[in-house]
């Protein structure tokens, strides 16, 4: 079961509001994440956005560390009170101009997979914007609140769609294209989408050790101990 304690500790920062556009592009990364972190701020760089990126503490495992980020998210809408705020996970970058989001009016934009083939979740939340708004704020409290007494396996998208569900009738949210959240090796016309990309995600976190499968993997071990055990014993009892 999880705790209700702050996991994000911020190591290093690096910020830049150089730009006219009423967001602020937001992203946290542990140190294995730091050369990707590194190809998102120079796409940010070419397009001269605004941005903060943290490196923070890594919290152990993965699922952890998906967890960090709503409390990461609601630390940048406080810290960046006067803009909205553009989340993109460390592994993403930036192919072309972001100006949709000076435009958003709705407290979020989010990718909704709901009836999208190969989708485990209802949400993605690899791309995600924030107004700041008395409503985002609730969703990001929400969702937070949801990881509270979780299991250690649970990830981010988990208590997102938990949050989303529970928060529906009280947030406005604007749709976003396949082409601000496009998975590096997924065909988006198999989702209806032809036009063009803006942000690529490059699946990073394929390469990193997850705690359900370690699990699932001791798991395995352990019945396969237990079938050479009992076959063992029943050997030992036909050669008696």
């Amino acid at each position: 079961m999880q705790s209700a304690i702050n996991p994000l500790i911020i190591e290093a920062q690096i910020e830049s509001l150089s730009s006219r556009d009423t967001f602020v592009v937001c992203c946290f990364y542990t140190a294995s994440y730091h050369e990707h972190a590194m190809r998102l701020k120079a796409s940010l760089d070419e397009f001269g956005l605004n941005y903060y990126l943290a490196q923070v503490a890594d919290a152990g495992f993965w699922e952890a560390n998906t967890r960090i980020k709503p409390y990461f998210i609601a630390k940048c809408l406080e810290k960046f009170a006067d803009y909205g705020v553009l989340y993109l996970d460390a592994d993403a970058v930036v192919k072309k101009p972001l100006d949709y989001f000076n435009h958003v009016r709705e407290d979020v934009a989010l990718y909704d997979t709901r009836g999208l083939a190969n989708m485990s979740h209802d949400y993605l939340a690899s791309t995600m914007f924030f107004n700041n708004t008395p409503a985002s704020h609730k969703l990001v409290a929400q969702w937070i609140a949801e990881q509270h007494d979780g299991k250690r396996t649970q990830v981010d998208q988990d208590s997102l769609d938990a949050a989303m569900h529970k928060m529906a009738d009280h947030i406005s949210v604007a749709p976003l294209s396949a082409g601000y959240i496009k998975i590096f090796d997924r065909d988006t016309r198999q989702d209806g989408y032809d036009g063009e990309i803006y942000i690529e995600q490059y699946q990073a976190s394929r390469s990193q050790t997850k705690l359900r499968r370690t699990l699932i993997r001791r798991r395995n071990r352990i019945i396969g101990l237990g079938a050479v055990l009992s076959a063992a014993v029943g050997l030992i009892w036909l050669m008696r």
